[in-house]
Order: C-alpha cells, then sequence, then structure tokens
C-alpha cells in the first residue's frame, strides 16, 4: 500500500481506501489464486468477492498461471498452477512499508496477519473453523469501531507487524503440534 516515513500511522480512512482496492484486485483472475491459498488469504478474498464465488477456486486455471503462477514437474511432466506472488500476498494482507527512523530497515505493518504469522498459529489448523471466522469478523470489527479517525490519536486496531500478529495469535500452543501431526498424517495417506 505504499512506503511511508515515520511517524507513520493508518487511519480508517486508509482502511476503506486499502479494501476498495482489494475488491478491485479480486476482480482479476489473479483471484483464483488467492483463493487456493488458504487461510487468512481465502478469507479475504471471500470477504472481497462473496460466497458465491467459491466455485471460481474450482473452474480450473486462469490465464494468468503460466506467466505469473507457479509450475510443478512431476514425474517429468510439467504442471501449472495460479499462485501470488510476495508483493501480491502483501497487498491482501494490507501491508505498509514504514522506514526505520535510522532509515535502515523497512517495517512491515499490515491490517491482516501476512501468511508467515497466519502458519503454525492457533488459527492455524488445516481448514477454516468457527474461531477463525469469529476471529476474522471481530478484527473487522475493531477495525471499523476502533480506527481513529485522526492520525493524531492512539489506537490498538490499525496495522501491525509480524511479531505483534505471531504473538496475538497464539492462543493455543498445542496447536501447533497438532497442525505438524495433520499435515503428517495427510502426506501419509497421499
Amino acid at each position: 500500500l505504499g512506503y511511508f516515513w515515520p511517524p507513520f500511522k493508518a487511519v480508517y480512512a486508509d482502511y476503506i481506501a486499502y479494501e476498495q482496492y482489494r475488491h478491485e484486485f479480486m476482480n482479476e483472475a489473479r483471484a483464483r489464486a488467492a483463493l487456493l491459498h488458504g487461510g487468512i488469504l481465502w478469507r479475504l478474498a471471500l470477504h472481497s468477492l462473496g460466497f458465491n464465488s467459491l466455485p471460481l477456486a474450482l473452474i480450473g486455471l486462469s490465464r494468468d498461471a503460466v506467466p505469473f503462477g507457479q509450475m510443478l514437474t512431476i514425474n517429468d511432466i510439467t504442471h501449472f498452477d495460479d499462485d501470488l506472488s510476495e508483493e501480491e500476498v502483501n497487498f491482501i494482507c494490507g501491508t505498509y512499508y514504514v522506514y526505520t527512523s535510522k532509515f535502515l530497515y523497512i517495517h512491515k505493518l499490515s491490517w491482516w496477519p501476512r501468511p508467515l504469522a497466519w502458519a503454525g498459529s492457533g488459527l492455524d489448523v488445516g481448514f477454516w473453523s468457527e474461531r477463525c471466522e469469529s476471529w476474522f469478523q471481530t478484527r473487522l470489527e475493531n477495525i471499523r469501531q476502533g480506527v481513529s479517525r485522526r492520525r493524531d490519536s492512539s489506537d490498538n486496531n490499525g496495522p501491525v507487524n509480524n511479531t505483534h500478529w505471531k504473538h496475538g495469535l497464539k492462543f493455543n500452543g498445542a496447536t501447533k503440534k497438532f497442525k505438524k501431526n495433520l499435515d503428517a498424517a495427510c502426506s501419509d495417506f497421499l
């Protein structure tokens, strides 16, 4: 969503603009890749497209799969599927790039957790659970009701960094082990 100098503080109008840009992006062929990704990207895609768009993921490759997707070679046969670039993933999650005060680093602040923060979190159980949906709706409502309308006020509902997301999404420590065992069982099955 752009590069900014400190101090940077997103306000509610920034969220509305981000959401509009995300809705527009999801009307492109690349939306299928977000639906296929799963987790928070899947839910953000559904938020933009609506649940009636789920069959889109089953239709098959988009026209963007070969130039922008992923290529897999299995038994000397090349396959293509839709995929998202890191920039697209960051965009879908509402990421801002904010220079540090010493200009040596760039902090990534996002409205929604990026996949690295989501992976292994207390909500990453291999499917979109009722708890995931409850968390999503609560976060959405907190953004709508709690993000400041002014840049000079303080609140905790704006974009945050990956460390904050990882800490905030822990919930149950056993989830990571459960997910690892689930992944292993799925691999054994296949």
